[in-house]
């Protein structure tokens, strides 16, 4: 297929939205590594290799603003108006050799109108596969791994890290979490962005309190993290706090009820993205684009106002784990992942989402059996 531009993508606030000059088929890669997942604010990312950017590496529209991270090893692309995390540019040393490449996050990609012109039938799922999930052992308890790809595929190689052989079986990822304990004791629970620029807190009085936990597979919880599965903590708005500095020194703040002009000049290092006026808000880190938190100021639980910090933020300590089995109790919806319609409808359910409804609804089960 040689279509000269058959995919394009777009942000949750579809102010950027570009054509993306490529060949297919396309592989995809899912990394599980800590950059990522606190790049991304999920447990881990998506991101499909690019024959080359839609704009020039070191100026792009003005849409997207250049994150740089401190290792210099690449550059990332991000909404200005919702803070999506969009693309990136990179290099990395291959048997000493300087190598560069390009990607988008897979989250973001939809088929060109005009390639669905010429081929009505075309689905993302035909065009965009995943080929590799990467870096697992970076999660320290799993992560993800158990449930998240199709370890029957052939071609689908999963790494613990680049310095062994790719791991054998789902068994490697699920040894992790039994041999992973937690500690003890904790009340608190930290959870920060890849440059650190926001930090969150959830609290508890009592330490076997459980948090409710979802995956989100909707199209606005895909654009706004360039994810197709999104995780999502549920807690009550008054055991939720921003971790800020002054004079030196650690000051939580409370979360806001309302996210007006007033309570957005509180936290300047916030992109808060308004998609429905007056109802819901949507936080992102507006250096390094991480989507932070998900707020429907009508939603209650268990009679309490909550937020919903992305879960994927949990995992920025990288001694304790990401799945936080003491802190946080995984749900399902009936078909399993929430909102898979949206993720058939739209043709890439067979990227990720569809096999890894059916993993995580047998994982979930199996953790309440214990």
């Amino acid at each position: 297929m040689t279509d000269p531009a058959p995919l394009k993508a777009t942000c949750l606030c579809r102010q950027v939205d570009l054509h993306l000059p490529t060949t297919l088929p396309r592989t995809a890669h899912a990394c599980h590594c800590t950059t990522c997942r606190t790049s991304h604010g999920t447990l881990f990312c998506m991101h499909t290799d690019l024959d080359s950017l839609p704009f020039p590496i070191d100026s792009p529209p003005p849409t997207l603003k250049i994150y740089k991270d401190s290792k210099r090893t690449g550059s990332a692309y991000i909404c200005t108006k919702c803070a999506t995390w969009m693309f990136a540019s990179y290099f990395y040393m291959y048997a000493g050799e300087r190598r560069e490449g390009c990607c988008v996050s897979t989250g973001c990609l939809y088929l060109s109108p005009e390639y669905k012109a010429a081929n009505p039938t075309s689905k993302l799922e035909d065009v965009v596969s995943i080929d590799m999930h990467c870096l697992v052992k970076d999660t320290i308890d799993g992560g993800s791994a158990s449930w998240a790809g199709d370890w029957s595929k052939q071609q689908v190689h999963f790494h613990g890290n680049w310095e062994e052989p790719p791991l054998a079986s789902q068994q490697h990822a699920q040894d992790l979490l039994k041999q992973h304990s937690y500690p003890t004791g904790r009340k608190e629970l930290d959870g920060w962005c890849k440059c650190q620029g926001v930090k969150v807190r959830i609290v508890r009085e009592d330490e076997t309190k459980k948090y409710k936990t979802i995956l989100c597979a909707c199209d606005s919880c895909r654009l706004a993290t360039g994810t197709d599965i999104v995780p999502y903590t549920w807690v009550p708005r008054d055991k939720a706090f921003f971790v800020m500095q002054e004079d030196g020194q650690e000051k939580l703040v409370e979360w806001p009820q309302l996210w007006d002009d007033e309570a957005k000049a509180k936290f300047p290092s916030l992109v808060v993205y308004e998609s429905t006026p007056g109802k819901i808000v949507w936080g992102g880190c507006g250096s390094c684009g991480c989507r932070i938190f998900y707020h429907r100021y009508d939603k209650e639980k268990d009679g309490a106002k909550i937020v919903e910090p992305l879960t994927g933020i949990f995992g920025a300590d990288t001694t304790n784990g990401i799945l936080h089995l003491d802190w946080f109790q995984w749900l399902t919806a009936p078909e399993g992942i929430w909102h898979m319609e949206d993720a058939e409808k739209e043709g890439r359910a067979g990227i990720i989402s569809r096999n890894a409804c059916e993993k995580y609804q047998a994982w979930v089960k199996e953790l309440d059996a214990q």
